[in-house]
């Protein structure tokens, strides 16, 4: 579905899909508190992937928000397919860099099928109307994300996990080679949460996209994702591979309560499971 995925040689020869050096931002400015991240650096390969994991209020949606341009790093240096997202014409990133927020406002009684046609909008010169490639483009996506047959309903109407997965199939649309993601699961029925990690696996393996996704369900992160990066208090904690991360000890530390880690024996990878305060 991407017509642009790179070749082998070229995709080495890319620059990172993501790469923050030394990157510090806090809310001040903005009338908020102190320091939300302090000396963030961490580089994600085109064609991988990495969730974002941590605590509430460490900081995982602001590095994505540093990332997607929406907020401009107060100290280091973001880059985003070679581009530094807050300083690019949104246009020029939106044709490389498309963002699945935690929520997706329309605002307009726009169809399912309108809201997803606007991925396309970054490729479309002029007042140009969408062509049948586009087209196709999007209903190819509708179909991954199960919302081809909602194409008539206005998005409004949706329930929350319907919106959802419009949102990424509006991301898809898009073509891009990175793709951030707010807990894109966190509305979906576990049939449809397969079915989205399974496609971005998918797309990362077959088509070169590189996916960065925060997550709160470290299951998911262990059994989809290449790379975690775990945020404790504004900081990396841990970065590395999920075995690395993803320990009693990072887990316990970081989450302050008890966890019980152990490996699916079926999946092969981590799972990690609250302990009630009688077993603790």
């Amino acid at each position: 579905m991407n017509d642009r995925a790179p070749g082998a040689a070229a995709a080495a020869a890319a620059p990172p899909a993501l790469r923050l050096s030394g990157v510090s931002f806090g809310y001040r400015a903005y009338g908020g508190g102190g320091e939300r991240l302090v000396d963030i650096s961490l580089e994600v390969k085109n064609g991988s992937s990495l969730a974002i994991v941590g605590p509430n209020g460490s900081g995982k949606t602001t590095l994505l928000r540093l990332a997607a341009g929406e907020l401009t790093a107060q100290e280091g240096c973001v880059q985003a397919c070679g581009l530094e997202p807050a300083r690019s014409p949104r246009r020029h990133l939106a044709r490389r860099v498309a963002v699945v927020s935690a929520q997706t406002l329309v605002g307009f009684p726009y169809s399912v099928e309108e809201v997803v046609l606007m991925g396309r909008a970054p490729h479309v010169e002029g007042f140009r109307l969408e062509s049948d490639r586009d087209l196709e483009l999007a209903h190819a996506a509708m179909q991954a994300m199960d919302v081809l047959a909602l194409a008539e309903r206005i998005f409004d109407s949706l329930s929350s996990g319907e919106k959802q997965r419009v949102a990424v199939a509006r991301a898809l649309t898009q073509q891009p080679e990175l793709l951030l993601l707010d807990e894109p699961g966190a509305f979906l029925d576990i049939k449809h949460q397969v079915a989205l990690y399974e496609l971005l696996r998918r797309r990362c393996l077959e088509e070169g996209l590189t996916v960065v996704s925060v997550l709160h369900d470290l299951n998911l992160a262990a059994l989809y994702f290449e790379r975690v990066a775990m945020l404790f208090r504004g900081r990396l904690f841990a970065y590395g591979t999920p075995d690395e991360v993803i320990t009693y000890a990072n887990v316990r530390e970081v989450y302050e309560t008890d966890v019980y880690v152990d490996r699916n024996h079926l999946t092969g990878q981590l799972n990690v499971l609250p302990l009630p305060r009688a077993v603790r």
